[in-house]
């Protein structure tokens, strides 16, 4: 080939071949642990078995290991800004409520720590509770305004047909939850419009996910990931 021809030459990269022949093999073995085939022998399904399981505890060894590491890091930028003037305030709060779950989790585990009534400490999950129940109710109240201020937007600019329906759509559900008396029909409606067009959009949306999910993992089995190849 000249050197000046515009044309790329394939190179040759040992370390993708070997991923190659190393995935191939531990996801098909995977596959018949999870989905032992009857057309092989017991001996076969049952080693199969044996190494799935292994690789299943290796991965979630490795999983709690990376959000062990994962937490550190966060700690340590947290302590980071904490050192800077004028970025420590949230990163304080971060920091001290991470200790305090730790210790509370250690009193806990220690039996030192109990909710009256109860032979389970659960003072940690009651805490994550009532602290995610607050922080779900602002989110609730800020998605309120965002969808108010989303229809102000659109009937702003140019009025189209899938603008008209988005806010249709958007008082129908939260007028439909008002408890106000002689709107029952708006909160009958609201259901039907949960029950059938948007739970036929979630689940067209979940059955996308699953055939994405099977190709890329059929492009894997075959070696034609981009991450292979390149």
């Amino acid at each position: 080939m000249s050197a000046f021809d515009p044309t790329p030459r394939r190179r040759f990269r040992f370390g993708a071949v070997l991923l190659i022949v190393i995935t191939i093999p531990l996801a098909v073995v995977t596959l018949l642990g999870l989905e032992p085939l009857p057309l092989l022998p017991d001996s076969v399904n049952q080693g199969a078995l044996r190494i799935s399981r292994l690789l299943l505890e290796v991965v979630s060894v490795t999983a709690a290991f990376a959000v062990f590491l994962g937490v550190l890091n966060l700690l340590r930028v947290h302590l980071g800004d904490i050192r800077r003037r004028g970025k420590g305030l949230f990163s304080i709060f971060t920091v001290l409520t991470f200790l305090l779950i730790i210790v509370l989790r250690i009193l806990e585990r220690a039996n030192v720590l109990q909710i009256e009534g109860t032979n389970a400490p659960l003072v940690t999950l009651t805490l994550m509770d009532a602290i995610q129940v607050a922080v779900e109710s602002a989110l609730a109240g800020l998605l309120f305004f965002f969808l108010v201020y989303s229809a102000y937007r659109f009937m702003r600019r140019r009025v189209t047909l899938w603008s008209v329906l988005f806010i249709v759509a958007a008082l129908v559900v939260l007028v439909g939850y008002l408890p106000l008396p002689g709107l029952e029909f708006i909160g009958n409606f609201r259901d039907w419009l949960l029950r059938v067009p948007v739970a036929a959009g979630t689940r067209g949306l979940l059955i996308g996910v699953a055939i994405g999910t099977v190709v890329v993992a059929v492009r894997v089995l075959i070696g034609q990931d981009r991450t292979f190849r390149e």
